[in-house]
């Protein structure tokens, strides 16, 4: 399964797969919810994971959007 790297830094063997599922309300009033796996290095915050989540969300709805839910979790059980 392919996976996306928080903030365009390249998966290597120091990372961790993270799972998230987002769900927003988009500025017409539209709710959409998406989910995947992104490798994220050490160090990283739970801030920049988000903001790494919302980016196409802004670009493909643009702003103002609710975050409705959000979890995100290590994806090894």
């Amino acid at each position: 399964m392919a996976t996306q790297t928080a903030h365009g830094l390249a998966a290597t063997a120091a990372t961790t797969a993270y799972h998230y599922v987002i769900t927003v309300q988009t500025p017409r009033g539209l709710m959409n919810t998406r989910g995947a796996v992104v490798d994220v290095q050490p160090g990283a915050t739970r801030a920049q994971c988000l903001d790494y989540v919302m980016k196409p969300l802004f670009e493909e709805f643009g702003e103002p959007i609710v975050i409705l839910f959000f979890a995100l979790e290590p994806n090894q059980l």
